[in-house]
């Protein structure tokens, strides 16, 4: 069903060796940490986070840069199945922590395991693209979210008027798509951008909501607040204990 032609199990690093690749057979990319933006050409672009995988098909091209430091998971293989070129979210997370957890503990057949793990993968984003309705306007206005997040002028109006659609049909065919809101998502975006600023950086309050779509370190804290459960400054201490 599936041939191993290799894999890459990587510590955390702050870049890819390559910014592109372009492989003979097909090739898949997730995030164990971090994030990074991707492009499979001609098919999709966006930030994967984990619980994402990236699937470019035979002779496609795959660009990548990371967003912040990452560790991530990278594998080549050959396969009679039809996966989904482009970016997939699996639901079940815990069962991506036990495959990337069986690849970090296993010592005796890596390969085996490896082709065990990848094959597994293939079949979750084979899954979450059958459970996904389709729709080609949402994808964009996706892509559009996670390419724009950090423009305070990003607008719910704005996307839907540059659609040609109403507000109302956007936000109702975003969430059939996703099960959230448009509002909810980009928030979450904004979030979980501040978090890991929050995290991995000294830079003030009010540079970290200028990098996550805010114009000012106090509304960035009152949505922070009202999201997480802490402000700021206390997921800033609890993240460095």
């Amino acid at each position: 069903m599936l041939t191993l032609d290799g894999y890459l199990l990587a510590p955390r690093r702050a870049s890819f060796s390559l910014a592109s690749d372009t492989y003979e057979t097909w090739s898949l990319l997730l995030p164990r940490s971090g994030a990074f933006a991707f492009e499979v050409v001609g098919v999709s672009r966006g930030v994967a986070r984990f619980g994402d995988i990236v699937i470019c098909p035979p002779g496609g091209t795959l660009r990548r840069t990371m967003r912040s430091p990452m560790s991530f998971f990278h594998a080549r293989f050959s396969t009679e199945l039809e996966p989904p070129a482009g970016c997939r979210r699996v639901r079940d997370l815990d069962r991506l922590r036990a495959d990337l957890k069986m690849l970090e503990a296993t010592d005796a057949h890596p390969d085996l395991v490896a082709a065990h793990v990848v094959t597994d993968l293939v079949l979750m984003t084979l899954r979450a693209h059958q459970d996904a309705p389709g729709d080609e306007l949402v994808e964009r206005a996706t892509a559009a979210f996670h390419d724009h997040f950090t423009a305070p002028d990003l607008s719910l109006g704005g996307l839907a008027t540059a659609f040609g659609i109403s507000p109302a049909q956007l936000s109702r065919r975003f969430k059939a798509v996703h099960g959230v809101t448009p509002v909810l998502y980009l928030r979450r975006l904004r979030i979980r951008k501040a978090r890991e600023l929050l995290a991995e950086t000294d830079d003030t309050l009010q540079a970290v909501a200028e990098q996550c779509g805010y114009r000012s370190a106090f509304y960035l804290s009152r949505v922070f607040s009202r999201h997480t459960g802490q402000s700021p400054s206390q997921y800033r201490d609890s993240s460095r204990v």
